[in-house]
C-alpha cells in the first residue's frame, strides 16, 4: 500500500445509521439558500464539469484528485470510479426505487461480505441500466432502477388486471390515463391551482414580502450566531436523537445527532468540511460540501435570485391548505428546486428538490412550520424533510440568537489514534 494512503475502510450498520442522522439534517437546505460562490468555488465546478464533458458514458468517474469509491470503501464492483461521497446516495436510491433495506443485499456489519446472490444480482442490473442508457440514449440517464421495479423488489412482468379495469373505465368516459413518472414524485405533491383570475405579483416582490414576514431586513442582519437544541425523529427507522446545530456568520456550522449508538457530528469552519463517524474523522468533498456550505445560512430562502441562473413564478399551489406561490429555480442543470411561499403571509412552507446519485435523482421535500419569534424574527419550530422512504421530523425546543461561539468549536478535530492491538502473553507451562 503507498505511503500516506487510507485503506478502503468496511461499511458498518453503526457508520451507516449515523451517517443518516447527519445527512437526514444536513440535506434540509440542499440548495435552499446557497450562498454567492466565490471565484474559486465556481472554478472548481467547472472543473469537475469539464471532466464529466470528456467522458460521456455513464456512470461518470471521478475527476482527477478526488477519491474513489473504489479507494474510499471495501469490494466495490460496478461503481468503482465514481467519486467517494456519492457511493452511500446510490446505495440509497436502491433502496427507494427496489422499497427494500441495505440488509437486502448485505449482510448485516458485513457490507463487503458478496455471501448474498441478491447483491450479485444487483451489480449485473446496475450494468444492464448503464449499457442501455449508454447504447441507446447517448449516455444520457433515462432509464433508471425506477423505470421497472416502482418501489418493488421484483418488476411486474405483466400488466395487473386492476389496473386495465382502470383503464378502460377512464376509455369509457373519455378521460386521458394518468402519465406515468420516471421517477417518485415530492411525497406530497400539491394541486395546481388557476392563477389568471388576479394579476400575479413578480418574483422579486414575492422575496420581499417573505422578507418583510420574517421581520424585515434590519431584523435579520442583527442576528451573527444561532444555536438550535431539539429531537430528530424517524418514524420508519424508529429512530429518535438529539440534536443540536451551531452557526456562525452564515459560514460556520457545527451539527451534532445524539444516537443511541452514538454521536456523529459533521461541520465546516469556513474553508473546511469534516464529518466523524465514530472515531474516524474525514473531510468532506464534492457536492457533500456544497450542500454543508448551504446549510451553514440562517435563513432559507433570502437570496434566490442571487444564487440561481433563474428564478421565475410557475404556478400557484396548495400547501397543507395554505395557497401557495411557487418559485422555480435552476441553476443551469436540468433539475430545478421549487420554493413555496404562502401567499398571505409570506412565509416560505416548502422547498421540493432532487438528491442526485449515479443511478437516479431521489426526490426531497422540505416542510417548513410553527414560525416563532427568536430575537425578533420569525423562525421555523418544526422541518419536516419528505423522502420515498418515509419522513425525518425536526422539533426545536429552543432556538438562542447572538449566543457567543468561538470559531474554534467549527475546527477538524483530531483523528483519535487507533488503539495497537494487544500482544497475548506466552502460555505458562
Amino acid at each position: 500500500m503507498n505511503a500516506g494512503k487510507q485503506a478502503p475502510r468496511r461499511i458498518s450498520e453503526n457508520a451507516i445509521s449515523l451517517a443518516l442522522g447527519v445527512a437526514a439534517l444536513l440535506w434540509i437546505p440542499v440548495s435552499l439558500v446557497a450562498q454567492a460562490r466565490s471565484p474559486q468555488q465556481t472554478a472548481g465546478a467547472s472543473q469537475q464539469s469539464a471532466a464529466s464533458e470528456q467522458s460521456s458514458a455513464l456512470p461518470r468517474p471521478a475527476p482527477p484528485g478526488i477519491k474513489t469509491a473504489g479507494e474510499a470503501f471495501k469490494n466495490v464492483a460496478v461503481l468503482t470510479d465514481v467519486p467517494a461521497d456519492q457511493l452511500i446516495p446510490s446505495m440509497r436510491y436502491i433502496t427507494f426505487a427496489l422499497g427494500v433495506r441495505c440488509e437486502y443485499c448485505h449482510v448485516e456489519g458485513h457490507f463487503d461480505s458478496d455471501e448474498k446472490p441478491t447483491k450479485k444480482r444487483a451489480r449485473g442490473m446496475m450494468k444492464m441500466m448503464f449499457a442501455i442508457d449508454n447504447t441507446y440514449f447517448s449516455g444520457h440517464r433515462a432509464v433508471t432502477c425506477y423505470t421497472c421495479h416502482r418501489g418493488a423488489a421484483k418488476a411486474a412482468d405483466m400488466p395487473v388486471l386492476a389496473d386495465v379495469i382502470s383503464a378502460s373505465s377512464l376509455s369509457a368516459n373519455n378521460a386521458a390515463p394518468p402519465a406515468l413518472s420516471e421517477a417518485p414524485g415530492p411525497a406530497n405533491s400539491p394541486a395546481v391551482i388557476s392563477a389568471t383570475a388576479s394579476p400575479l405579483p413578480s418574483v422579486r416582490e414575492i422575496l420581499e414580502k417573505h422578507i418583510q414576514a420574517l421581520a424585515g431586513e434590519a431584523a435579520i442582519n442583527k442576528i451573527k450566531t444561532r444555536v438550535d437544541q431539539g429531537t430528530l425523529d424517524i418514524p420508519a427507522r424508529h429512530m429518535h436523537s438529539a440534536v443540536e446545530i451551531y452557526r456562525k456568520s452564515a459560514d460556520k456550522i457545527l451539527t451534532i445527532v445524539h444516537t443511541p449508538r452514538g454521536d456523529s457530528s459533521q461541520g465546516y469552519n469556513g474553508s473546511i468540511g469534516w464529518q466523524t463517524r465514530g472515531d474516524e474523522v474525514e473531510e468532506v468533498r464534492g457536492d457533500d460540501l456544497m450542500h454543508l456550505k448551504d446549510s451553514a445560512a440562517l435563513n432559507p430562502g433570502l437570496n434566490l435570485q442571487k444564487n440561481y441562473a433563474r428564478v421565475e413564478l410557475t404556478s400557484i399551489t396548495k400547501i397543507h391548505g395554505h395557497d401557495a406561490y411557487c418559485l422555480t429555480a435552476s441553476r443551469g442543470a436540468p433539475a430545478t428546486d421549487q420554493y413555496y411561499f404562502d401567499t398571505q403571509s409570506g412565509l416560505l412552507l416548502r422547498v421540493s428538490t432532487q438528491i442526485d446519485s449515479p443511478l437516479g435523482a431521489i426526490p426531497q421535500d422540505t416542510n417548513y412550520e410553527d414560525y416563532r419569534d427568536v430575537s425578533g424574527v420569525n423562525t421555523p419550530f418544526v422541518i419536516r424533510v419528505a423522502r420515498p422512504d418515509g419522513e425525518s421530523i425536526y422539533r426545536w425546543e429552543q432556538i438562542q440568537a447572538n449566543v457567543p461561539i468561538d470559531d474554534s468549536r467549527f475546527d477538524k478535530p483530531a483523528e483519535k489514534p487507533k488503539e495497537a492491538p494487544k500482544e497475548q502473553s506466552a502460555p505458562k507451562h
